[in-house]
């Protein structure tokens, strides 16, 4: 029996060893870092945030799961269990609360549809956008709010995150696909 990893300065990060898919673009596009460094200053204001009101949770990049896309982050938080601080496979897969998450610096349309998709195996999905382009978006909050999608924008000058929809945590879509996803990330943290 392992006990439950304590909180350090950073959550623990899972590495899914994802292909780059920049690699595929052309070499001018290829450097064009504008939407990864959006994602990134996003990822430092929202797991700050999260570091003071959770106490177990993880998060991993590039998140891919079969037929169902590749999201920008999974957050996964988990409930301490009272009788047990068993830290197994089994344990976790009971109390595991997973957010996917998709960042978009324009295409917002795309980004709903791919976040939609995470759907099927996260307990909630979110699409991360620029104040100007969420501005835009935000027209559409009831298609967002029927789907089952968050839509949060990031100032990445400030740093401040504006939850215009914010879904509450639910089962997942598909219960198949939320158990393999949880399977592969129990094996990239070596659950037992």
């Amino acid at each position: 029996m392992t006990k439950t990893p304590q909180l350090r300065d950073e959550p623990r990060v899972i590495r899914f060893g994802s292909q780059n898919t920049r690699r595929n673009l052309p070499c001018e596009s290829a450097a064009k870092r504008g939407e990864a460094n959006f994602l990134g200053q996003f990822e430092r204001a929202y797991f700050a945030s999260m570091r003071e009101t959770s106490k177990s949770f993880a998060r991993g990049r590039e998140f891919t799961l079969s037929g169902y896309g590749r999201a920008d982050v999974i957050w996964l938080a988990w409930r301490a269990s009272a009788e047990t601080a068993d830290f197994s496979a089994l344990s976790l897969q009971r109390r595991i609360k997973l957010t996917a998450i998709e960042a978009k610096l324009k295409d917002w349309r795309k980004g709903l549809t791919q976040a939609s998709r995470y759907r099927h195996f996260s307990n909630r999905s979110i699409l991360v956008l620029p104040p100007t382009t969420a501005a835009i978006a935000i027209k559409f909050l009831d298609t967002f709010t029927k789907i089952g999608v968050g839509l949060w924008a990031f100032d990445s000058v400030t740093g401040k995150i504006e939850k215009h929809s914010n879904p509450r945590m639910r089962g997942p879509l598909n219960a198949k696909a939320h158990a393999q996803a949880i399977q592969v990330i129990q094996r990239r943290l070596k659950l037992r």
